[in-house]
């Protein structure tokens, strides 16, 4: 493989392996034996776990803002309901690995990570704010918006330990949520208008 296809290759390598075990757990060796290479490649690429940790998660987080903008042409609150799912099939999809990233103490959580995880959640709001045509939030509707982002991640988060609901249910529920606390929000009456005819 040409150097950018192997480094590629070691990347999706890990994001597998990734999903089955979480990231502090994983060695090199793992890596190596699953993208059928050896040790010194996989060091020659990523000189240690940190590097290869924060590249994985970097293409993890490309991905998956990618895949949350959902369609334009569906009404704004299937295209909320579209995007909840889509979160939750990715955080299922790297469920060993999603609460170790959600967990300030964990070997795996930096400021580098949190910075990513950060341009995600923002990326959130913007979508939301872009998609109800909202072009200047007020402060209370950006608190809003930051609280319930922080809702779905720990939702989420319990919800792959014990699995009570069904994922539609689920996204259901947080988009239930959403409404709640947007229509709750306190913020001028031209805003709320705007919500509300957009979602509710």
């Amino acid at each position: 493989m040409a150097p950018h296809e192997r480094r590629d290759d070691l990347i999706r390598t890990a994001l597998r392996v990734f999903a089955r075990r979480p990231p502090g757990d994983v060695t090199p060796e793992e890596i190596a034996e699953e993208a059928d290479v050896s040790r010194a490649l996989v060091y020659r690429y990523f000189p240690n776990m940190a590097e290869l940790r924060k590249a994985a998660l970097e293409q993890a987080m490309a991905e998956l803002m990618s895949r949350l903008a959902p369609p334009e042409d569906l009404p704004p609150l299937e295209q909320l309901r579209v995007a909840l799912r889509t979160f939750i099939d990715f955080a299922d999809s790297y469920a060993p690995s999603y609460a170790a990233l959600l967990n300030g103490g964990s070997v795996i959580s930096t400021e580098e990570t949190e910075a990513e995880i950060d341009r995600v959640r923002e990326g959130v709001r913007a979508l939301i704010l872009q998609r109800t045509g909202v072009g200047s939030p007020s402060p209370k509707l950006l608190l809003s918006l930051h609280c319930w982002v922080s809702a779905v991640e720990t939702a989420v988060m319990f919800w792959l330990r014990d699995r009570g609901m069904s994922r539609e249910e689920l996204a259901d529920w947080l988009l239930d949520q959403l409404i709640a606390m947007l229509t709750a929000a306190g913020g001028p009456q031209e805003e709320l208008d705007r919500l509300a005819a957009h979602i509710t």
